[in-house]
Parts: C-alpha cells; structure tokens; sequence
C-alpha cells in the first residue's frame, strides 16, 4: 500500500527530512525543479515556448528555479509572477534572482498568455486553505481558456491538497508533476479531474522519524488482494469456507437478494443461504441453485436461521417495512458474529439509531453518501449533509466509525474504508459501475468474505477492491456504458484467480 498525505503530513515530511537528515530546504527545491525540468523534457519535447506562472509561496520558488533549468536546457522561458513581491518566501525571491542572473525574462502583469507551447503552473502549492478570488482567479481562468498543455508543480493550483474540493477555481491541467508522495486531493474529485496524468517525483523527502498526529491514508492496490483474501486449503470442504446468510428482498426485490447471494457465492463462500420473501423463492432457487433458502418468518424472529450461520449479510433489497425493522432488531439483538450491514437495513437504523448504538466491532457498515448523511444526522450530527459526505468522504467514513464503533465503508467514486483510526481508499473502478445492484454485489462479496473468517477489516479492504477490479475486467468486457451488476459478478473469477 501506498500513502495519500494531506498538506500538514506532506509538510510534516518536508521538516523531518530537513531537520533529521540535516538536507536544506533549497537542495530540496532544487530536486524538485530538475524532476518537473526532466518530465517537460520527456513529455514535451517539441515545446520551445515555455510560460512559467509563479506566485509568492515555495511553489512559486520551485516555478522559477524549473525555468530557470529549462532555460539552461534551451528552451525560449518567460516567468509571470502573480501576487504581491513582498509576500514571497525567502527561497522564492533567491530563486527567482538566480533565474533572473542566468539571463530569465520576466513579464509584466499584463502580459498574455497565449503563444505559447507549454504553460508551468506553480501559482499555489498544496497549502492552499482559502477560497481563489482577483488577480489570481484572473490568471487561473485565464489559463483554463487558452489551448495550451499545462503541467502543475505539486498539485493545479486552486485544488484542495486535503479535500479535492475546488477552492473557487482550479488550474485544469494536463499533467501534474508531485514531489514524492500523492496528496489526498489529487485523488478525490472534483481535484481528480485537475489534475490528469499524475508523475510522482523522487526528490529525497522520507518520512523516517515522522509522528503522525494523524494516521495517513493508504491506497490500495491489487497487489494487496494476497495478503488479503483468506487462504485456501487443499484438504477443504464447503464447511470449511464458511456459512452466509443473506438477509434481502422484500417482495419485488428478488433481484436485490440474488446479486448479494451470487456475489457471495462467486467470492468463495462455502454455503449460502438466502433468507428472503416467500414471494421470491421461485425466483432465487431457480438463479441460484446453489444457494439454500430460507422464507421470512412472521414476526420477524430469525434466531433459529442465525444459528446456522458463519456471517450475516442484511439490507439488499430490504424494504423498511415493521417486518423488516423486526427482522434487522432480532438480527441487532440475537447475533454476535461478523455481520454486514447496508441499504435497508443503514435507513432503518437511521430511522432508529438505538439499533446501532454499541455495535460490536465486527460489523461492517457500507452506506453511500445519502445513506452516511442519514445515519450521521440520526445521532445529532448535523452538518453532515449529503454533499458535505461526498465532498469528504474520509471525514465521513471516520465519524461513522468513531460513532458505531464499526468498520465504515463509506462507498463512492473513491471508496473510503475506515476502521480503529486508520483509512483505506480504493482506486479502482469505473464510472460503469454506478448502475443499480452495483452495491448488492458488494454487500455479497464482503459478506462471503466474512463467512471465510477473514478480519472484518481486511474483509471490508479486499471486498472494496475485489469488486472495484471487477468492475474494471467488466469494463473491458461490456464497455462502461453497456455495464450491469450482473457483470461485475461474472467478472469475479478472472479478478480472484490468484
């Protein structure tokens, strides 16, 4: 796994690496120009006329000492300096005197932006905090209007290194050129889209000796998926592999219940058993033979069906009637085990929060960002609205879990995965996933997984990225726009054959 910083673990980096290892800052800004003079080089190599936009702040230092570099290279460079000249760092000013002593032009305000073949963007760096107003919202839609490259330094000016949020307006660039770690913002969207292609540096900045105040987040990758998965026996049988049970489908929603119970199946669960409406028996026994069934009972008193799982699985397709609310309380009440928790089931507990005040630790709970806000709001957090949960899903995923004591997977264009202080993102995946029954199938995967006896964490982390690689071998298969639920199924043998 690799980490994604924020601004302050970024800069906490940048002070170790200068304070334990005795490297001055300027070296470091040195190696950071020669890493964004290397990719223009590589990646631009027909680009004469280069335009480098600096501000005041050490990004702006890194802009001068680029074009400088690029000057030497032969390349024809003009600076354009935005902001006020006294607010400039110290390295800033001594490298821009150093652009200007060999032979660097700069132009004045009012210069153009057009005519050139490449633009540097080194404007604002990743402590950018406040919203992008005047001149520099001027210069930034400026840039965004011209049909020029652009490569930002660090992250496109204007985005959020924390949040990905577009603070006011954001440089829209072809490539962005980071020093040695990803930031959190060049991840999440709207900031993902900023920033295209995205080169990590080596500039020499360790995080030896670094203490968090915060943990990092950490990305996964399908590298992980080994030490993931649970490993499989060669002396096996079906008891071996664990028991689900799948509680889902109220009537009419057989469909719910059969992805969740296929995804299981397909993720190599054992045994499953669908407990469901006896209105979709029909259905579910005849597309999925494999599975077991199980009709609702009357009252709702599913005790005697829990006795013979491994793991549960409840909400695909629930509904949220008194039946089901009876069911989810016996579940909440009777069961101890590993158990997973979505859709219906997340607005019922919504709707009654005490079902989930002391959730044991074991519970997996996997909303989107509506259902987050729901249950968020259900306990008196209030500014957790359904934007504010998507625009920060890591600030989501780790208030549901400080709240409920639970693993949190808060699901979306980057999933966040959130368990005891620590955070996961996935990467992968693709917009052909947002179809409906895409979550059905997940709720299916984690499930099977548990029933295997994996960690409910890891359960959660490899579910996530199992399903979101399905998604992706399902994408190559069908195209994005031809995707459905049932793909991302069929698609899981190819992604699990290791």
């Amino acid at each position: 796994m690799r980490y994604l910083l924020n601004a302050a673990q970024m800069k906490a980096c940048d002070a170790s690496t200068i304070k334990q290892f005795k490297m001055p800052s300027i070296v470091l800004m040195e190696r950071a120009a020669l890493a964004v003079r290397d990719t223009v080089l590589e990646r631009y190599p027909d680009a004469e006329k280069i335009l480098v936009i600096c501000g005041s702040g050490n990004n702006g230092g890194d802009g001068y000492a680029a074009a400088r570099l690029l000057h030497i290279a032969g390349k024809k460079v003009r600076v354009l300096f935005v902001g006020k000249h006294d607010h400039r760092t110290e390295q800033t000013v001594l490298q821009a005197e150093i652009y200007r002593r060999y032979g660097g032009v700069e132009l004045p305000d009012e210069a153009s932006l057009k005519g050139y073949d490449l633009i540097l963007d080194a404007l604002f760096g990743i402590g950018l905090k406040r919203e992008v107003i005047g001149r520099y919202a001027d210069v930034i839609s400026a840039v965004n209007r011209v049909d020029t490259p652009v490569v930002s330094i660090d992250i496109p000016s204007g985005v959020s290194a924390d949040s990905g949020q577009i603070l006011g307006c954001g440089i829209r660039a072809d490539l962005t050129v980071t020093m040695q770690y990803e930031k959190l913002g060049q991840m999440l969207y709207p900031g993902a889209y900023c920033c295209g292609e995205i080169v990590k540096a080596d500039v020499g900045i360790t995080d030896d000796g670094v203490e968090w105040t915060e943990e990092p987040v950490y990305a996964l990758e399908r590298r992980d998926l080994e030490d993931l998965l649970p490993v499989r026996r060669p002396d096996a049988n079906k008891g071996t592999y664990g028991k689900l049970l799948v509680i889902a489908g109220a009537k009419d929603m057989a469909g719910a219940a059969c992805l969740a119970g296929g995804a299981a199946l397909r993720s190599g669960c054992g045994l499953v058993k669908i407990l469901s409406d006896e209105a979709n028996r029909l259905i579910l026994q005849t597309a999925l033979p494999e599975a077991l069934f199980g009709a609702w009972p009357q009252g709702g008193d599913v005790s005697a069906h829990l006795e013979w799982a491994d793991a549960v699985a409840i909400g695909p397709g629930l509904g949220q009637s008194d039946l089901s609310h009876s069911i989810l309380s016996c579940v909440l009440s009777s069961w101890k085990g590993p158990l997973i928790m979505d859709a219906d089931a997340l607005n019922l507990a919504a709707k009654d929060p005490a079902l989930i005040r002391n959730l044991p630790s074991d519970v997996v709970l996997t909303p989107h960002p509506a259902e987050m806000s729901r249950l968020l709001r259900g306990i008196g957090e209030e500014d957790w609205s359904t934007h504010q949960t998507a625009a920060d899903p890591v600030g989501a995923a780790g208030k549901c879990c400080e709240a409920f004591g639970c693993v949190a997977v808060m699901k979306g264009a980057r999933t966040v995965i959130a368990h005891d202080g620590q955070f996961w993102m996935n990467l992968s995946g693709n917009d052909g996933m947002a179809c409906g029954g895409s979550g059905d199938v997940l709720t299916g995967i984690i499930g099977g997984l548990l029933a295997q006896g994996a960690d409910p964490a890891d359960a959660a982390k490899a579910g996530v990225l199992v399903h979101a690689l399905a998604g992706d071998q399902a994408a190559m298969e069908k195209g994005r726009r031809a995707m459905k639920a049932q793909d991302l199924i069929t698609s899981l043998p190819e992604v699990l054959m290791i």
